[in-house]
């Protein structure tokens, strides 16, 4: 697994697990939010969450996406 994304309310914690997941992080966000990806700090909408996901996965990496519960 190169990329965790745990949901946090309405939003997804960002998490590398591999060291091509942080690499590849490295080329999509910028440079000033790399300390808070680094540390687990980010937090992304659902929207872009499957944005992340299909541009994660056409490029080679494995996600691990927990479904979010929903309120029954």
């Amino acid at each position: 697994m190169d990329l965790s994304l745990t949901p946090l309310g309405d939003s997804y914690r960002l998490l590398a697990c591999s060291v091509q997941g942080m690499l590849w992080l490295q080329t999509h966000f910028e440079a000033t939010t790399w300390d808070l990806i680094c540390t687990g700090k980010v937090r992304l909408s659902a929207a872009s969450v499957s944005g992340l996901c299909s541009d994660a996965s056409a490029a080679g990496l494995v996600v691990s996406r927990i479904p979010a519960l929903s309120a029954a």
